[in-house]
């Protein structure tokens, strides 16, 4: 299979994909740097689709009215939380290095779902019942998630598709790229208004205490060496 991402379709039609609940009650993780709140969506303001440093993964993208959607990454665990935000520039290469300075800038909360939330799980099974323009293949888990960031441009363009052809698709779930447990989650911010998530209680620095402890545990688990 090529490294390489094809282009989303391009259009404006309406699919109807089997879709993943994530139900009113659940806890979600997620790793954060400070200065928004805990469950506060990035508004991605002034950042383009097409520049790779602009954003991550599934954002900026626009929304068909021309504005970029704000976005929230959450995951259902720590360990696919941290995998996917403290750890996400993380090589795949053996025993990858990283400073522990470095986690001096995140912080842990713990977010509450307040109602369902229909999700997009970004798997084969799932990515199956999407075609590609230009091949008989369809899309496929690796053209998404394990893509480097030089890809981000194709990848959030296919977020910008789904957003804009499936009805009331919440966000799009996936599997940690360096491993580990869980799925990670990106809200589409002008779906999941301030009545589908809240943060419970302050946000807490994961330098030290237990929350360090459990970051050295997810570190040592996924085989990345803390300096």
């Amino acid at each position: 299979m090529s490294s390489k991402c094809p282009t989303a379709p391009a259009g404006s039609r309406t699919l109807s994909l089997q879709v993943t609940i994530i139900k009113a009650g659940t806890l979600l993780a997620r790793y954060h740097r400070g200065g928004w709140p805990a469950d506060s969506f990035n508004p991605n303001t002034g950042k383009r689709i097409e520049i790779p440093e602009d954003g991550a993964r599934f954002n900026p993208f626009s929304s068909p009215a021309g504005t970029n959607v704000a976005t929230l990454y959450a995951a259902n665990s720590k360990i696919a939380a941290a995998l996917e935000s403290v750890f996400h520039e993380v090589g795949h290469f053996p025993f990858p290095r990283f400073a522990r300075v470095q986690l001096n800038e995140w912080n842990y909360s713990q977010l509450e779902v307040l109602r369902n939330l229909s999700m997009l799980e970004l798997t084969n099974p799932r990515l199956r019942q999407l075609p590609v323009r230009g091949r008989k293949a369809s899309i496929q888990e690796n053209d998404l998630i394990h893509t480097p960031p030089g890809q981000y441009p194709a990848t959030r363009s296919w977020a910008r598709f789904l957003h804009a052809s499936v009805a009331d698709l919440d966000g799009l779930a996936w599997r940690p790229r360096l491993g580990g447990s869980g799925w990670a989650y990106v809200l589409f911010g002008d779906r999941c208004v301030s009545n589908s998530v809240r943060a419970l209680g302050a946000p807490v620095p994961i330098d030290a205490g237990t929350e360090l402890a459990e970051i050295e545990q997810i570190a040592r688990s996924a085989s990345i060496l803390l300096i």
